[in-house]
């Protein structure tokens, strides 16, 4: 399976028809030798549409979901498990978003539930790492990215990609400097390989992405891909940074 260069995150945003124009306008405009190299994760409720109209139009872009429940035998009423994502033909799931630690208070222990579940269902997993302003303010940046890391101290064999999203830069128009950038990812790399060679650990940089940065932060030596918000909503956005990649 090719590994994701750009990845596209609706959040909670999105329309059964305006999905339906992205899809259309990503097919006539990116190459499919590209669109090997995407990854596109909508809300949960249009994973089933998506998968679909994928079918139809004969997209190659890889489908992931944005999040799941860590247990497939709860009966929890609205929940999502690792089971149901793959029987919809996703490959990727999305676990320790920033939104996802803050608004809905999941800590390592969730988390790493959520982890071992998307493996055990033979999901790729996207885990997600960043500091807060007030970290960053306070030199912390380091220190709080490597305690986000060490709830993946035992799953070194298992395909872990990472995604590193400083807070302070989601949704603010902020992104971080290209040098802090390649800084973090190197030490994320070398925090999760045995041999401290950088192409052993995927890691993805996410962070306030558009047309005019996502080149430059992508043509990094330790960037591997991009985690794509708003931006990747827009579908000519989208298509220029995906031919860029």
């Amino acid at each position: 399976m090719e590994l994701p260069r750009i990845i596209a995150n609706w959040k909670m945003k999105g329309t059964s028809e305006s999905l339906s124009t992205w899809v259309k306008v990503v097919t006539k405009r990116v190459p499919k030798n590209i669109q090997k190299h995407c990854l596109f994760c909508p809300p949960a409720c249009y994973l089933s549409l998506t998968s679909d109209l994928f079918k139809k139009y004969e997209v190659e872009i890889l489908l992931g979901s944005q999040n799941l429940d860590s247990d497939n035998n709860k009966p929890l009423t609205g929940g999502i498990s690792a089971s149901m994502l793959s029987d919809l033909g996703c490959k990727f799931v999305i676990v320790g978003h920033s939104e996802r630690r803050l608004f809905f208070k999941e800590d390592e222990e969730i988390l790493s539930s959520k982890i071992y579940s998307a493996l055990k269902n033979g999901l790729r997993v996207i885990y997600c790492v960043g500091e807060t302003k007030e970290e960053k303010d306070c030199g912390k940046s380091k220190e709080k990215i490597l305690e986000q890391l060490k709830i993946l101290k035992d799953l070194k064999k298992d395909p872990i990609l990472i995604a590193y999203e400083p807070v302070w830069a989601i949704g603010t128009g902020e992104s971080a400097e290209t040098k802090d950038i390649n800084e973090m990812h190197e030490l994320i790399k070398k925090n999760l390989s045995d041999t401290n060679t950088r192409d052993e650990v995927y890691v993805a940089y996410g962070g306030s992405l558009d047309v005019n940065n996502s080149e430059s932060i992508l043509g990094s030596d330790y960037v591997d891909g991009l985690l794509i918000g708003g931006a990747s909503l827009d579908a000519n956005k989208f298509c220029n940074i995906a031919k860029r990649s």
